[in-house]
């Protein structure tokens, strides 16, 4: 992927370098709209894999979520490997691009692929395996995809607080992308004759339109400036390429306002895939509710979360990054561990209003997120001299990728304590004990991981006045 010998087109300034040339917004959109499609395909995964696993394929709950985690631990070792392969890149449409191309085509396939097994007829240890080399495929496309354009915000936002608009512009499209992947999968599902047909039209749906999503954010960014790079060496250290991920995530976790944002996502994100992961066995068992109310469920979240954008920028302009997060975080634990207060019978309106809070306190926080996440970057380039957006990006996609795995397997081994019935279909009486798990699952568990998110985002200190001081010092020198 790399071409040793092909000179770099000259580059607009990084952010935090003299000179720095604004991108237009139609630009930024384009570039943010490719949230739309890991977006969905994320939610998508997160919220059916292991129940498609465990409901259609025969797998026990407990392999079923180990195979989720396997998935996401081999992410773990490409991902750095990918972000500095790509901070390494000397090509001709620059170090992001060519990756952009790959991933999606890979990205589209096999997650179309995955949600089309069960038309073979697999079961058990076949179906098991079908499912890992699967997933494991699905990983490397979204990580070769995700981890380059997380790493070009530095470059496409001139400054502090231009990247929350840019990351305001991506949270847009990943709700929308959320919505698609949360509410339209489940209401696609669910208007098709049987759920194994469901899920089937559903993965071919939103792998292919994610692809093609993809393909035109690959074709935008050949207008958006990239980082400088020096010349190419004239050949390519295989060693050195190997072993430069590891070093570097060393590094870079040296690095303090990154690794504890690294770490609050860690949590935050968590949250979110024992959510996803649980949410399919609540609604079905717990609630006794279809697809089709768990996408209205959703579709309510989503629209929530778009709509509180706005406010949330608001605030965070007023309030502080950092402080608005800690209040959300709060807020965000709270209304999702009101959920194992629900009983029989509960009025329809509180269903409702959870779904508007919590997927307003939800946006708020992902907002947050993604608008520090380059504060750390810039902070790292002016500490450190050096650009390592892609190996950040790629530690911070790892993380992505650990949490992921993390709801589904926890779920998992909650469904197999309980006793859960495998089967081909969903349609099969559980034992008592798995319900009030699926209960624990969806409310308390997540609230936990809120709750320890707290103190690490509390000792986080990055602000607009210290990236500022450090930008006077770099400018002050010879």
């Amino acid at each position: 992927m790399t071409e040793a010998a092909a000179p770099l087109a000259p580059q607009a300034s990084a952010p935090g370098q003299r000179g720095a040339v604004p991108v237009g917004t139609l630009a930024q959109i384009t570039w943010a709209s490719g949230s739309f499609a890991t977006g969905a395909l994320f939610n998508a995964m997160a919220l059916f894999a292991l129940f498609v696993m465990t409901s259609f394929l025969g797998i026990s709950p407990a392999l079923a979520g180990t195979i989720i985690l396997v998935a996401r631990l081999y992410d773990g070792i490409i991902d750095p490997l990918i972000g500095a392969l790509s901070d390494r890149t000397r090509h001709r449409w620059g170090p992001r691009r060519i990756y952009l191309l790959v991933g999606a085509l890979a990205l589209g396939a096999s997650f179309t692929l995955f949600f089309n097994l069960s038309a073979l007829g697999l079961e058990g240890t076949a179906a098991a395996f079908a499912a890992t080399a699967l997933l494991l495929l699905y990983s490397t496309a979204y990580s070769i995809f995700t981890i380059p354009y997380l790493a070009m915000p530095p470059d496409i936002a001139p400054d502090y607080d231009a990247r929350t608009r840019l990351m305001s512009f991506r949270v847009f499209f990943l709700l929308a992308g959320v919505t698609a992947g949360s509410a339209g999968a489940p209401l696609l599902v669910g208007a098709m004759g049987t759920p194994e047909a469901g899920y089937r039209v559903m993965g071919t749906v939103l792998g292919i339109a994610a692809a093609g999503l993809c393909l035109i954010v690959f074709l935008g960014a050949a207008r958006l400036p990239g980082p400088e790079r020096p010349g190419p060496p004239a050949r390519l250290d295989a060693r050195e390429l190997l072993l430069s991920p590891f070093i570097d995530t060393a590094r870079v976790f040296a690095n303090s306002p990154f690794r504890l944002l690294t770490l609050v996502k860690l949590c935050q994100l968590a949250v979110l895939s024992t959510v996803l992961a649980c949410t399919p066995y609540f609604f079905d068992l717990v609630l006794g509710f279809g697809p089709g109310e768990i996408g209205a469920y959703f579709g309510l979240f989503s629209v929530a979360g778009i709509v509180s954008v706005p406010a949330w920028r608001w605030v965070i302009a007023r309030a502080g990054k950092r402080e608005t997060y800690l209040v959300l975080l709060v807020l965000y634990g709270a209304g999702l561990a009101s959920w194992f207060a629900w009983v029989p019978g509960e009025a329809a309106w509180l269903f409702h209003a959870r779904a508007v809070l919590i997927g307003a306190f939800s946006t708020g926080t992902l907002l947050c997120a993604l608008a520090m996440l380059p504060d750390t970057m810039e902070y790292d380039r002016l500490q450190s001299g050096e650009g390592r957006e892609g190996v950040m990006s790629g530690v911070f996609t790892f993380v992505e990728n650990v949490a992921g795995a993390l709801g589904p397997f926890i779920v998992g081994l909650l469904l197999e304590t309980g006793g859960l019935i495998t089967a081909r279909g969903p349609d099969v009486v559980q034992p008592e004990a798995v319900l009030d798990l699926v209960q624990w699952g969806v409310s308390i568990v997540p609230a936990l991981f809120c709750l320890a998110a707290l103190p690490l985002l509390y000792a986080y200190r990055l602000d607009a006045a210290m990236l500022e001081e450090m930008r006077e010092t770099r400018d002050a020198a010879p």
